[in-house]
């Protein structure tokens, strides 16, 4: 969901053998998306309305009915992502890296020069060199009215799901999922 709000959203790539939180792993592939129906409830009508402005009525449609996560590729066809970076397809420059280094305290500067953090301040840059004024009337420009709705539609949209989420049977389902995430976390 942050994701969506985001002026550029790049996805790390995964794959054999990759680095996720500092600890290398057999294989990992990210996904990305909203899997609520997943759970067995739905996701707020604003979460839904954003993503229908992110990739489109139908395949928002349909991702949202199945609770779709997409893997990097696919986030990337359908709009989810901007970019999607592996070791492979991501040098960043000397500047870019020296520029990180003395921004950043220690305890996070190794993190920080990962693939995708280096790749979000390369388009950072881009974007600091655009008055700020001018950034802010083209973002209103292209989401004042989503804004507009989702501010009129807060507080129904809100009740709703309160309402929707207590209900038993999507508490069962919940209870559910929880538990099999406990599971799956003892056994690795």
């Amino acid at each position: 969901m942050l994701a969506m709000a985001c002026d550029y959203r790049i996805m790390y790539g995964g794959g054999e053998g990759s680095t996720v939180d500092g600890r290398k792993r057999k294989s990992h592939i990210p996904t990305i998306g909203l899997n609520e129906t997943q759970l067995g409830i739905a996701a707020p009508p604003w979460m839904g309305q954003l993503l229908v402005r992110t990739i489109g009525f139908r395949p928002a449609e349909r991702a949202l009915a199945l609770g779709t996560l997409f893997p990097p590729m696919e986030a990337l066809i359908e709009g989810l992502v901007d970019d999607v970076i592996t070791e492979e397809s991501f040098s960043p420059s000397a500047d870019t890296i020296h520029a990180l280094e003395k921004l950043l305290p220690d305890p996070i500067r190794n993190q920080a020069l990962s693939l995708v953090m280096q790749k979000a301040f390369q388009e950072a840059e881009l974007y600091a060199k655009i008055s700020p004024q001018a950034r802010v009337a083209s973002k209103l420009v292209t989401r004042s009215e989503s804004l507009k709705d989702m501010i009129a539609s807060r507080e129904a949209d809100t009740e709703y799901f309160c309402s929707f989420i207590c209900q038993d049977t999507v508490q069962k389902n919940l209870k559910k999922y929880v538990e099999a995430l406990k599971k799956k976390s003892k056994s690795k």
